[in-house]
């Protein structure tokens, strides 16, 4: 069986979750002696370059290179495809060529125009899909955006998407073009994943949250597979550290980035009066609004000592990095299907305190490798950080390892999958 991975976006970038995974998989295929290409998408000019990566060919394919990629899949041949990103157009593709395209919902974005199921009451979006549920959303995304909702959401639906075909057409104007696009963009992403859900001959969801929001949002519940993702195990588990006069080590991993919820995560820990608990975040930013949110919360948390940045770190440093740490904090607000950093921390034998975000609970059990607590809830988070401040002793590292998934096992899963559907 021969086997064609789509990345998501570049393959060699680590900027979120979704692209360290289809590497981690990619990786583990190689290892696994799979018969296997994958096609990455570069922000170059330029069409299709094809290199080796390991033991594979690897395909780069530059804005120029798009319209060429049915004929690139078609010269790859392979027996299925499974899709990371580009899933629409990847779909359409298959249908022509002939092959079945599995694809794996990464993130809210699959189905939500606004791109994480994250309502305009910071609440998890539990609505399908439509102009009237979506429009308030998606304006809130746009600078001055929430400014305008009150007056465009008084236009007609089909005159609102009118207005945006009509601009399209003229040079692009800040504020205005995408402010006036918005009606148009939802029917889009409508479209999209009308095309996604009724062509792909599999939907892998690594949780039950995201595929109920898929379901919603008319996804056969019989193309379903829930499977949550594997990660490359470390070598070693550390002892866990010891906490000395109740100095405990919080620490949060991943992108500074609003929906992630370190707003919500720093003014909880700063409310907790204890001078021996300490805060460590590590990650980075990859655009103008995630590093005007860091650099907010940097100034407005510089007076407290106790709340350490240490930036990001390449996801080979990272089991290094949280090793004398004690507890993972994950407080994301929107829906994340999986959580790569719960995996990556429980791996390492750390508890963990997350919300109730959809991939954490497919983690966490309660009293026993974490806790869980509601999503952009300060005065819940609040008293749980200083509850576990005060009675947190120890942890035995076997509680969390016990629930990881090794990438190992989770690409026998995959690879079953695709013997199943390609028979």
């Amino acid at each position: 069986m021969h086997i064609l991975q789509i990345a998501s976006g570049n393959f060699f970038s680590t900027y979120g979750g979704g692209q360290v995974y289809v590497k981690n998989i990619v990786d583990e295929m190689i290892y696994q002696q799979c018969s296997l290409q994958v096609i990455s998408f570069v922000s170059k000019e330029g069409s299709v370059e094809k290199k080796q990566y390991k033991s594979i060919d690897l395909y780069e394919v530059g804005r120029e290179g798009i319209k060429d990629l049915q004929q690139l899949i078609r010269q790859i041949n392979p027996d299925i495809i499974h899709a990371h990103s580009h899933k629409a157009e990847i779909i359409n593709i298959g249908k022509a060529l002939d092959i079945p395209v599995i694809v794996t919902a990464h993130h809210g974005g699959i189905v939500c125009p606004a791109g994480t199921l994250l309502n305009c009451n910071d609440r998890i979006c539990t609505q399908p899909v439509s102009h009237q549920h979506c429009l308030a959303c998606c304006l809130r995304n746009i600078r001055s955006g929430k400014y305008w909702y009150p007056l465009m959401r008084l236009l007609p639906q089909k005159s609102y998407q009118q207005l945006g075909k009509g601009l399209s057409k003229l040079p692009f104007l800040p504020f205005i073009t995408p402010i006036g696009q918005t009606a148009l963009s939802i029917e889009h992403k409508r479209m999209e994943w009308k095309t996604i859900a009724e062509g792909c001959i599999r939907m892998i969801a690594p949780c039950y949250a995201i595929s109920e929001a898929m379901q919603r949002n008319g996804l056969d519940k019989d193309k379903i597979a829930i499977l949550p993702h594997g990660i490359p195990l470390p070598a070693f588990v550390p002892s866990f550290p010891p906490v000395i006069n109740g100095k405990i080590k919080f620490f949060y991993v991943g992108r500074i980035c609003y929906v992630k919820g370190l707003h919500v995560l720093l003014q909880a820990f700063s409310l907790v009066n204890n001078p021996h608990i300490e805060l460590h975040l590590i990650g980075g930013t990859g655009n103008k609004t995630e590093r005007r949110y860091e650099h907010q919360l940097k100034k407005q948390y510089a007076s407290d000592p106790r709340i350490i940045w240490h930036g990001k770190v390449t996801p080979e440093q990272v089991f290094n990095t949280i090793r004398d740490f004690h507890i993972l904090v994950h407080p994301a607000i929107y829906l994340e299907v999986f959580g790569l950093n719960i995996a990556e921390a429980l791996a390492m034998g750390k508890p963990v305190l997350a919300t109730r975000c959809g991939g954490a609970e497919m983690q966490i059990e309660e009293g026993v490798n974490g806790w869980l607590v509601e999503p952009n809830d300060v005065e819940e988070l609040t008293p749980k950080i200083q509850e576990i401040a005060i009675h947190f002793n120890h942890h035995k590292p076997e509680n969390s390892t016990s629930k990881v998934i090794s990438i190992q096992e989770h690409c026998k899963s995959l690879i079953r999958l695709y013997e199943e559907v390609t028979h």
